[in-house]
């Protein structure tokens, strides 16, 4: 706030006061901001500043300048405009001066009274008159100039003050507006309005002489100014506090409050029911909806309903609400738990018969249809509002919604009550956010009178909690109850002790979660115990299916049992569930005790179950089951809805079961389940090459190579081996290949041991891979063409177009390009035949590497190179980066170098975005030679030397000799000898291994 003018009047900013002038300059200063952001004419300035219109405006113009001056002090002497040819205008936000900022929330709080939200219209009350500071405004300007305007300023905080202790009596809070009254009738004594409201709050404080004395004060000052005669009402009110006629004196109150419109305390007693609402944290969006729907609506009366989990807050939701809105239903309100924490279901007679007893029948019927009668009866003509509480139907609750619109109900529920006709359902309770969660923690504690010196560990103890309310007010109750002992010490006995640390008196989350579970079918209680069994992360129809597989029950219907009674948290747009932490801690240890030994037979065919769908959506990605061998595991016999999901989109599929092949991969491990650990692992490897898992990869399997040694599962080792030395793989962690050669090695053997033919043909395939990432090239040529036959043996189509394209990539690097065109032209027809777009697509993008050797084949290049972009334009992934870099190295053969940059460069981005190191680096190495063409040697430098960290990074020593020896080159153009020799040097110490006929790059002889 930069302007107060509510009291003695104030500019200032960040803390700092401005020293105000005296005189002419303070009284135009003031009559600006009297008349803030409206044009004021000269004339009306002067004679506000000197009270006379004789003064020149040459003598304005002065005082003008040093009031822009004095606001200049604090950065706004800009707010003064000049109009010229008539006057100024201060110019000012609604938030920077009280005055404004007064109205503005004075306005609000009439809306807000429109909406018929007291709370709300108290609020914006309170914080309009906390803008006043004493009793006039502009105390310390010593000027009637502005007589009228402030007397309506005051005017304003009269009714607005009066409107704010009406609301108050209303809900009888009498003791907290009695000084606020004592000030303001002080201020205005002649006040009636004000005077009868604190004439009223003393009464009902129980202070009769403060009422006396008010009562004496008014009369006084009003004879002594007007010579009226007191209020009659007033008077009789005064007289009947003074004999201490109660009674009369509440008839009274009656009649003031019905003169002045005002909220009528009732005087015989209503219902009140409703039971005492905990300290809410994190609900106030939900708060806010609630209230709002809760208004009474002309037609008929609202059924509001909270839905979610036990233990997620809905009954604390509901009470707040309730408590807050009570004095919006002035006949009452009822409260009713429909069900126990047992399970126990409330007979709805019964709670008719409490109803009846609360709103004072006094003969309660016996027959359920005759209770029904007379609620309905006795509501009809009343304002009331029902609570209740965990209801387990639409039909149990339909009996206690009165036809009235004067009357709401509240209903809270583990389910959604879609039978429930004419009810409105808010969003379903989430358990609170980590702050929250913090926040309400500390509100348990510090309410029961504890200072917490440890705050280190609250964090820990909140996200053991899970963000369910309940056992964060266990947890706080649990660290008041042990005091002193440490946060440390409770977050150590919840995580050793787990679900059962959880209690404390009648709070416990165990009960909570098993009286959900009491409600439960067979068939979903089946499948909530099976999945507690498992660690996956989230479920679906298919883990249903497994789950329930043989036993004639319906998975979706049992899935969707479960996700309505929150018993599991549910996607909101597909099929797709989980637990929450302590529902799975209750289901697991609750299956352990009920299906004692049978844990392994359902964890062991739900991962055979995965492991199918896993094989099948490997399958679907290219058509058949391509780079993979499988166990001898048997198939599940899957529902076709299961399957159907897997073929709508394999890619997705895995994405959503990422997570849990990972966990499976692990637990099968764990559980000697070898066969089915290491296929899980081998038939997803695809999956996390395209998408570029390289954590999952290696993860996965790191655990399936180890249950396979550990369980002597040799042919198991040989082809996890394999699939963990892919170069995808190996390009993402750039790692020394000596080992993976050396595993490759043992592959290949294991498998010719075992007679696995198309196994062995992959690790002859993935072995050339390794050694001609190393810079080998003539063995893996003959490594490529074994691996062929074994591919063509075993009808492995996929399999042979890569060896095949290898093949290619490998003459190319020797050199041939007739034999790699040659080679590549074989690959691109199998791929055509088979009609696979994208593996066409990469064939073409060598051919095209392969043609740009020769300048009679540029037009045959650019043709190749067009096809890939064709598949892959569009694509975000490394696709497109291999179509950018075809295209760009085929600019740059043209001479065309803007739109080599432009490809290439983009190339190297989306290769980098997608861990492909190798095409990175040599996109990279395509920037220097458009550099180089281009006459600029520092930039290309920096480009090879770039791209030789990137090959080295990943283990790339092929092109990293590659990217040396061009590095080498150009630094020794540049005539920097020392280093050109270091980077020969490298050169040689990377083909130190190598044989002879496969070292490429030579040092030059001096």
């Amino acid at each position: 706030m930069i302007y107060r003018l509510l009291g003695e009047l104030q500019i200032g900013r960040d803390g700092r006061l401005v020293r105000l002038p005296g005189g002419p300059p303070l009284f135009l200063l003031a009559a600006l901001l009297v008349g803030v952001n409206r044009k004021m004419s000269k004339t009306e300035l002067i004679r506000a500043t000197w009270g006379t219109d004789r003064m020149s405006e040459t003598q304005l113009y002065k005082r003008i300048k040093e009031v822009r001056g004095l606001l200049a002090e604090i950065g706004r002497g800009d707010d003064i405009l000049n109009h010229h040819g008539f006057g100024y205008e201060l110019r000012v936000a609604d938030d920077e001066i009280d005055t404004l900022q007064f109205q503005r929330l004075v306005r609000e709080a009439h809306e807000t009274e429109m909406r018929r939200d007291a709370e709300g219209e108290i609020a914006l009350l309170r914080r309009a008159l906390g803008l006043w500071r004493g009793p006039r405004p502009l105390a310390n300007v010593p000027t009637e100039a502005f007589h009228q305007e402030l007397a309506r300023m005051e005017q304003r905080r009269r009714r607005a003050a009066a409107r704010l202790f009406e609301l108050e009596l209303g809900r009888d809070r009498h003791e907290l507006i009695v000084d606020e009254l004592i000030q303001l009738t002080g201020y205005y004594p002649d006040d009636q309005r004000l005077c009868e409201q604190l004439m009223i709050a003393q009464y009902r404080s129980g202070r009769p002489a403060d009422v006396a004395r008010a009562y004496e004060r008014h009369v006084d000052r009003l004879a002594a100014e007007t010579g009226a005669a007191p209020d009659q009402l007033l008077r009789a009110f005064h007289f009947a506090v003074a004999r201490g006629d109660r009674d009369a004196a509440d008839l009274a109150e009656l009649d003031i409050a019905r003169r002045r419109n005002m909220p009528v305390r009732l005087v015989a007693d209503v219902p009140r029911q409703l039971p005492r609402a905990p300290e809410l944290v994190g609900r106030d969006g939900v708060i806010a909806e609630l209230k709002s729907l809760l208004r009474p609506r002309p037609d008929r009366g609202p059924v509001i309903v909270i839905s979610g989990a036990g233990g997620i807050g809905k009954t604390s939701l509901a009470l707040s609400v309730a408590n807050q809105l009570a004095d919006q239903y002035p006949d009452g309100q009822l409260y009713a738990e429909l069900s126990g924490a047992d399970g126990t279901v409330s007979d709805t007679t019964e709670v008719l018969a409490q109803f009846l007893r609360a709103l004072g029948v006094p003969r309660i019927p016996a027959a359920k249809a005759e209770r029904l009668s007379a609620y309905r009866t006795l509501l009809a003509r009343l304002r009331l509002l029902v609570v209740l509480d965990d209801a387990t139907s639409g039909a149990q609750v339909a009996d206690l919604v009165p036809n009235s619109a004067g009357c709401s109900v509240l209903v809270t529920s583990r389910e959604r009550l879609p039978d429930l006709s004419g009810a409105r359902h808010v969003a379903p309770l989430q358990p609170l956010r980590p702050e929250d969660g913090t926040g309400l923690f500390l509100n348990v504690v510090r309410d029961a009178g504890v200072i917490l010196p440890d705050l280190d560990h609250v964090d820990e103890v909140v996200a053991l909690c899970g963000g369910l309310p309940l056992a964060l007010r266990i947890a706080g109750s649990l660290r008041v109850h042990d005091h002193p002992w440490s946060t440390a010490a409770l977050a150590r006995r919840l995580a050793d002790q787990g679900l059962e640390a959880f209690a404390h008196g009648e709070l416990s989350v165990v009960r909570t979660i098993g009286a959900g579970f009491e409600r439960l079918d067979a068939p979903a209680r089946d499948l909530f115990l099976g999945l507690g069994l498992l660690p996956l992360r989230g479920f679906g129809l298919w883990t249903a299916a497994a789950l329930l597989d043989g036993t004639g029950a319906d998975p979706v219907a049992a899935l969707s049992q479960l996700a309505a009674r929150f018993m599991i948290t549910s996607a909101e747009t597909r099929p797709r569930y989980w637990f929450h932490d302590l529902t799975w801690a209750y289901a697991r240890r609750r299956a352990e005790a009920e299906w004692t030994g049978a844990a392994r037979d359902v964890q062991d065919h739900v991962y055979r179950a995965l492991l199918t769908l896993t094989r099948r959506a490997h399958a679907r990605l290219y058509g058949a089951q391509f780079d993979v061998v499988h166990s001898d595991v048997p198939d599940w016999d899957a529902p076709a809805e299961v399957l159907a999901e897997v073929d709508a989109d394999p890619l997705n599929w895995f994405e959503t079961e990422r997570e849990n092949i990972r966990v499976a991969v692990e637990h099968s491990a764990a559980l000697g389940l070898t066969s089915i650990c290491w296929d899980l692992a081998v038939s997803a490897h695809e999956f996390y090459t395209i998408r570029g898992y390289h954590d999952d990869w290696r993860a996965t399997h790191a655990a399936a190579l180890g249950a396979c040694r550990a369980a002597g599962d040799w042919h198991g080792e040989a082809l996890v081996l394999t699939s963990r030395n892919q170069p995808a793989l190996l390009t993402s962690q750039g790692t020394d290949e000596t080992a993976g050669v050396a595993e490759l090695e043992l592959a290949v053997r294991l498998l010719a041991e075992s007679g696995d033919q198309h196994g062995r043909a992959i690790a002859l395939r993935t072995l050339a891979n390794a050694l001609r990432r190393r810079g080998y090239l003539h063995r893996p040529l003959e490594l490529f063409q074994e691996a062929l036959a074994g591919f063509d043996a075993s009808g492995d189509n996929t399999g042979w177009w890569q060896a095949q394209r290898f093949l290619g990539q490998t003459y190319l690097d020797l050199g041939q390009s007739v034999a790699a065109r040659r080679a590549l032209a074989e690959a691109e027809t199998v791929a055509e035949e088979a009609g696979w777009t994208r593996l066409l697509a990469q064939t073409r993008y060598w051919i095209g590497q392969a043609m740009l050797a020769d300048p009679a084949d540029l037009a045959a290049a650019q043709v190749a190179f067009d096809a890939v972009f064709d598949v892959f334009g569009e694509d975000g992934g490394v696709g497109r980066a291999y179509a950018r870099h075809g295209l760009g190295d085929m600019a740059l053969r043209r001479g065309a170098a803007k739109a080599a940059e432009q490809h290439l460069a983009l190339a190297v981005s989306l290769a980098r975005a997608g861990a492909d190191a190798a095409l990175e680096g040599r996109a990279t190495l395509s920037l220097a030679r458009l550099h180089a063409a281009q006459g600029q040697p520092e930039a290309q430098v920096e480009m090879l030397t770039e791209a030789v960290a990137v090959f080295a990074r990943s283990g790339l020593a092929y092109l990293e000799v590659r990217a040396l020896a061009a590095l080498a080159q150009a630094q020794a153009t540049r005539g920097e000898a020392k280093a050109a020799d270091a980077a020969w040097a490298r050169v040689e110490s990377l083909s130190a291994v190598l044989p002879d006929q496969d070292r490429q790059y030579r040092r030059p002889a001096r």
